[in-house]
This record gives structure tokens, C-alpha cells and sequence, in this order.
């Protein structure tokens, strides 16, 4: 028998992840799904069926073995685990995917560990996009015994691949998530900055995309994409605040330790201008228009 699993968190990523949990988990009992929002997870359960949605976080959390969430900030996450620790927790173990600083992940662990259950961090990379077909990667971390418990239920079912972080602090896959963003974001930003240059100069967009999805397939080539269709403004891959305070503790992070980010700063800042231009729905990929804006072109190609 499979363990039984309740998912908290529906938004983008959570929607996608246990779509795929259904899908490709071979699960012997319903999934359990609990929102905030109550009705959007009776709606996601609707469609993907094999699914129970509970509205009384108590009753999600005490009929599973595994608990997995995946929500929007660091203050939910830790306002949802302050409510769920007041009820008996023993045996079960929590599976934390929400993206939050190390602090906070092993803060959590800590508390989990003193209240009789397992803790694994697992944030993965990727966007909704990628969440939805199935090909994130996920980094778990805590106690041998405790990840082995999840990677069921990882490669070949919600991800393509897997970073294995067995016997590390939890915490360290929060760390290794966030300096993996600096690249994320990076990335993006030169990819954005390239095609802009392109279209200043002459050279058809169309033609720098072949030689990206060449030369940089794979992500590089992915935004790539979104930006010569112009799905960067008109679809969210990642939404803009929690990507925003991201990037604020990553630039506190730097400044603390001394490290010089001068490239991820710059992404920072765009992502800044995306906010004001577009709002809330605005996304990372975003930040090709405010490139396109600082050349003198508009927001949207």
C-alpha cells in the first residue's frame, strides 16, 4: 500500500504538482487536497479526479501519513505549521516545497523533529509550466529514512530528476534553491537583454531563438521561447512578489556575506520595473519587457 498523502497549497505549482501525483503516482487511496480557498481545491479535485477535498485543515493533516505543501511565502508556510503543530503529529512526516530561506526550513524541521514527525525540505526548480508536465527537478534533503519515504513519488511522476540531499541539513536544499535562482534569474535576464539587442540592431528574433534553443537548450531556450511569442506578458509562470522577496533575501544574503551580485541585482531591479508596469500579475519572464522599456521599446513585443 501506498502512503497515504494530503497536499496543502493550490496555486499554479500545487495544482500542476498533484495533478501529476494522480496521474503518475500509482496512488492505492485519494489524494488529499486542502486550500485556504476551499473551493478551488473542490474544483482541481473535479477535474483530476482519484481526490478528496477537505476543508478542516485538522481532519487533512490526521488522515495522512505523508503531509506535502507548497505555498506562496515563507509567512504562510510558517503560519500553516504553527496551526498544524498543535495537533498530535507523531509518525507522519511533512514534505516542505514552498520556496523559503534555509533558516526557516530548518527552523521547521526543528520543530517538527520535537513534535514526534519526519521533515523533509524539497523545494524543486521550475515554473508551473514545468510542473505540469511533470519534468521539475527536486532537491530533498533531511534524514535518509525520511527521503526515501518521497522519492516514490518524484522522478517519473512529478519530475524528470532529482537532487538528492539525503543526511544534509533540510535546510540546505532552501540554500541550494536560492543560489540556483541567482542563475535562474541571471539567465533570464541575458536572454532578455540578447533578444532586445537583436531587435535594436536588425536581426530577427526568430534567428537568435534557433541559435539559443542550439547552443543553450533547455531552460535558456524555454524563455527564450516565451519571449519571442509573447507569452512573457500574457501568461505567469511565476508570480512577482514571491519572486520579488526572493530576490530581496538572496540580495540580503549577499550583502551579509560579502558577496558581490552585481548581475542579479540588475535581474532584481527589472523585476522591480515589471511590478509597477504590470502589477501583481506579472511574472518573472517579465523582465524582458522591462528591458525592452530601459531600450526604449514597448512592454509587450
Amino acid at each position: 500500500m501506498t502512503p497515504k498523502i494530503a497536499f496543502l497549497g493550490m496555486g499554479a505549482m500545487g495544482r500542476a504538482m498533484t495533478k501529476n501525483l494522480v496521474k503518475n503516482g500509482k496512488l492505492d487511496e485519494p489524494l488529499i487536497l486542502w486550500n485556504r480557498t476551499h473551493i478551488r481545491a473542490v474544483e482541481h479535485s473535479e477535474q483530476i479526479r482519484n481526490s478528496a477535498a477537505i476543508e478542516s485543515l485538522e481532519d487533512a493533516v490526521s488522515t495522512a501519513d505523508i503531509v506535502w505543501s507548497c505555498l506562496s511565502t515563507e509567512k504562510v508556510v510558517i503560519e500553516l505549521f504553527d496551526t498544524i503543530l498543535q495537533q498530535d503529529v507523531r509518525g507522519k512526516l511533512f514534505v516542505e516545497s514552498s520556496s523559503i530561506t534555509p533558516e526557516a526550513t530548518n527552523s521547521l524541521a526543528a520543530r517538527v523533529g520535537n513534535a514526534g514527525a519526519e521533515f523533509v525540505g524539497m523545494p524543486v526548480f521550475g515554473d508551473a509550466g514545468l510542473a505540469n508536465a511533470a519534468i521539475l527537478t527536486c532537491v530533498p534533503a533531511g534524514l535518509k529514512d525520511s527521503v526515501d519515504k518521497v522519492l516514490p513519488f518524484l522522478k517519473g511522476v512529478i519530475a524528470r530528476s532529482v537532487i538528492n540531499l539525503s543526511d544534509e541539513q533540510p535546510g540546505s536544499a532552501s540554500h541550494l534553491k536560492m543560489i540556483g535562482n541567482v542563475m535562474i534569474m541571471q539567465m533570464i535576464e541575458l536572454t532578455a537583454e540578447a533578444h532586445v539587442l537583436a531587435e535594436k540592431t536588425g536581426l530577427k528574433n526568430e534567428l537568435l531563438h534557433q541559435a539559443i534553443s542550439t547552443i543553450f537548450p533547455g531552460s535558456c531556450a524555454m524563455y527564450s521561447g516565451k519571449m519571442i511569442s509573447g507569452e512573457y506578458h500574457r501568461q505567469p509562470l511565476a508570480q512577482i512578489d514571491p519572486a520579488r522577496a526572493i530576490a530581496a533575501s538572496i540580495l540580503d544574503l549577499a550583502k551579509t556575506s560579502g558577496a558581490s551580485l552585481k548581475g542579479y541585482d540588475i535581474a532584481s531591479k527589472h523585476l522591480d520595473a515589471v511590478r509597477s508596469h504590470v502589477g501583481e500579475g506579472g511574472n518573472i519572464s517579465g523582465i524582458y519587457g522591462a528591458v525592452r522599456l530601459e531600450s526604449g521599446l514597448l512592454y509587450e513585443n
